[in-house]
C-alpha cells in the first residue's frame, strides 16, 4: 500500500489546529480513527495517498504545506489579552497565524531587507519584572516617545510605530471576540510577532491592544515565565503593567494633566481623536494620574456603561476612525510582485497557505495585482 513519502507530521497538527479542529473532528472528515490521525500527527506513521489527497480537500491547504519542513517550534509563552477569556480552540487558530507569520518573515527577508529590530530600552530597569514601579512604566513610555521622535504629541499610527521598530504586526478576525490581542516571541527570527482582534474592533481600542503588547515585548519577554503566565493572579499583575504603559504611550502624563481640565465623558470624547485613545482608557488614566479617585473613576465608569459604551454601540467616534492596518509583510509581498510574477509564485510555492491564511497574515492573496511598493534585493545591488 503507497504512503506518501516525505510528509511532515507537524503540519497535519498545524491545520487541524488552524482550523480549531479535535483529532475526533477531523478523523471522521478523513473516515480514519482517532488513533490513526494520532499516528500521523506524531510521525509514527505516513498517510495513505488516499488519506493525503483528503487531507488536502479537507483543510484547505495545499499539498506542498504538508511536504515541506516545520520550522523549530517557538519557545516562551503567548501573552494574550484576557487569557481565561481565550479557549484551547481560538488559541491554537491565532497561534498557528502567528507561526505563519514568523515563516513568512523569514522567506520574504531572503527578498527584501525588513527594518532591524531596534527596541527602545531604559539603562536602569529591574531584572524582575514585579519589581518594575508605575514610575519606570511611565518613563519608559516617554523613552519609547522620545526615541521616535514625538515628546508629548499624538502617534499618528500605532502600528507604523511597531513595525518601524522591526515589529511584525498582524491584524485580522479572532471569532472570540473577547480576545484583544496577542504577542509571541518568534526564536527562529529573532523578534516578536504582535497581533490585534479585528473583530468588532474600533481603531482606538486596536491602537491601545497594540501598545498593550509592546510592552509584553519590553518588559516581560524573557522575564515572565509559563507558569506566571498560566497562574491567574499574577497574569492579572502582568497585565496591569501592560494596561498602565498603554495608557502612558498613547496620552502621555504632562500632556494629559495640561489637556484635561475637569474628568468627564465629555472631556475625554474631546480629546478621544487627537490623542487616539477610548474614553474608558482615559477615565482610567485620570484615576492612575491622581485627576479623579476612584469614586469619581466608578461613576463615569458606570455613565459610560448606561450610554452603551461598552456595548456594540460603542463609544462617540467609533465609526468615524479608521482601524490602523500593518504594512511590513504586505510591502514585502507587494516588492516580490514588482519583480515579476514569476518571483511572486515562488515565495507562494514556498509558504503554501491556504488563500485565506494569505489573506490574514498579509492582507491579501499571492496573486498578481501589479503593485511594488518597496525595493528587492537584488534590485538595490545591481
Amino acid at each position: 500500500m503507497k504512503r506518501v513519502e516525505g510528509f511532515v507530521s507537524e503540519r497535519l497538527t498545524q491545520a487541524r489546529e488552524a482550523h480549531g479542529l479535535t483529532k475526533a473532528a477531523l478523523s471522521g472528515m478523513l473516515e480514519i480513527s482517532p488513533n490513526a490521525l494520532t499516528a500521523l500527527e506524531t510521525g509514527a506513521s505516513l498517510p495513505r495517498v488516499e488519506t493525503f489527497e483528503a487531507i488536502a480537500e479537507k483543510t484547505s491547504f495545499p499539498r506542498q504545506f504538508f511536504l515541506r519542513p516545520a520550522p523549530p517550534p517557538m519557545s516562551g509563552p503567548v501573552f494574550w489579552r484576557r487569557q481565561a477569556s481565550e479557549p484551547m480552540r481560538s488559541q491554537g487558530k491565532t497561534s498557528q497565524r502567528i507561526e505563519w507569520a514568523a515563516e513568512a518573515f523569514s522567506v520574504l527577508s531572503e527578498y527584501v531587507d525588513f527594518p532591524a529590530l531596534d527596541l527602545p530600552r531604559l539603562t536602569e530597569w529591574p531584572g524582575n519584572w514585579a519589581s518594575v514601579t508605575n514610575e519606570q512604566i511611565e518613563d519608559l513610555a516617554d523613552h519609547c516617545r522620545d526615541v521616535w521622535g514625538l515628546g508629548s504629541y499624538p502617534i499618528p499610527d500605532v502600528c507604523l510605530a511597531l513595525e518601524n521598530m522591526g515589529i511584525p504586526v498582524l491584524a485580522f478576525e479572532i471569532e472570540n471576540s473577547k480576545q484583544s490581542g496577542y504577542s509571541r516571541w518568534a526564536d527562529h527570527i529573532g523578534r516578536p510577532v504582535v497581533g490585534a482582534n479585528t473583530l468588532e474592533s474600533s481603531a482606538v481600542r486596536m491602537r491601545f491592544n497594540l501598545a498593550h503588547e509592546l510592552y509584553h515585548v519590553l518588559a516581560h519577554f524573557g522575564s515572565v515565565t509559563e507558569k506566571e503566565v498560566r497562574h491567574p493572579q499574577t497574569y492579572q499583575a502582568i497585565e496591569k503593567q501592560a494596561h498602565r504603559f498603554a495608557g502612558a504611550l498613547l496620552f502621555p502624563r504632562d500632556a494629559f494633566l495640561k489637556s484635561v481640565q475637569y474628568p468627564s465623558l465629555e472631556e475625554f470624547a474631546s480629546h478621544k481623536q487627537e490623542w487616539g485613545i477610548s474614553i474608558l482608557a482615559q477615565i482610567k488614566r485620570a484615576q492612575d494620574l491622581g485627576v479623579c479617585d476612584s469614586d469619581w473613576a466608578r461613576a463615569l465608569n458606570i455613565r459610560a456603561s448606561k450610554n452603551g459604551y461598552r456595548g456594540k454601540r460603542g463609544e462617540p467616534f467609533d465609526k468615524e476612525m479608521p482601524l490602523e492596518k500593518p504594512r511590513m509583510l504586505r510591502r514585502a509581498i507587494d516588492a516580490v510582485e514588482g519583480g515579476g510574477e514569476l518571483l511572486l509564485q515562488q515565495v507562494r510555492r514556498r509558504l503554501s497557505l491556504p488563500r485565506m491564511g494569505e489573506q490574514e497574515i498579509f492582507g491579501r492573496v499571492l496573486e498578481t495585482t501589479g503593485s511594488n511598493v518597496i525595493q528587492l534585493k537584488s534590485a538595490r545591488q545591481e
